[in-house]
């Protein structure tokens, strides 16, 4: 189960999905969220597309790809998706998360209100050939393609 400081944060709906949120200031450099989940292993096709066998594909930590195959880390069965698992993509992100660790700390002060990111290119370290998340509307956070 992944772990929030929900003193900091809150999930909250934004764009017809939901987001991490900054209940007050946070100071840079500030642990914010935990990842965890399952490691799982998916076949990759030729095509670079993963069989995600039945799985929200959406919800993946890249964390290798080797010999045809994709290691990642996924939503453990039965366990709520809470938290900082709904942290966003920006390409202007204001948190970053190590993919060997998956700490998620804030990198620059973030006010209250202000949507927590993190920029997935970063995270995770298999592409799959995706160029960006964003959804080309800049409101402040996410970039224009």
């Amino acid at each position: 189960m992944s772990w929030t400081d929900l003193d900091l944060v809150e999930v909250r709906a934004v764009a017809g999905e939901s987001g991490v949120f900054a209940r007050r200031d946070i100071a840079g450099g500030t642990v914010v969220g935990v990842f965890d989940g399952a490691a799982q292993v998916f076949d990759l096709a030729a095509d670079g597309l993963v069989d995600w066998r039945g799985q929200d594909g959406s919800m993946s930590i890249h964390l290798r790809l080797t010999d045809g195959k994709l290691y990642a880390i996924m939503p453990q069965a039965g366990v709520e998706i809470s938290g900082i698992d709904f942290i966003n993509h920006s390409c202007k992100a204001n948190c970053r998360a190590d993919a060997g660790v998956l700490v998620v700390e804030t990198i620059r002060a973030i006010e209250a209100g202000e949507q927590l990111t993190i920029n997935y290119h970063d995270m995770d370290l298999i592409k799959l050939g995706r160029p960006c998340w964003c959804e080309g509307i800049d409101d402040g956070q996410r970039c224009i393609l």
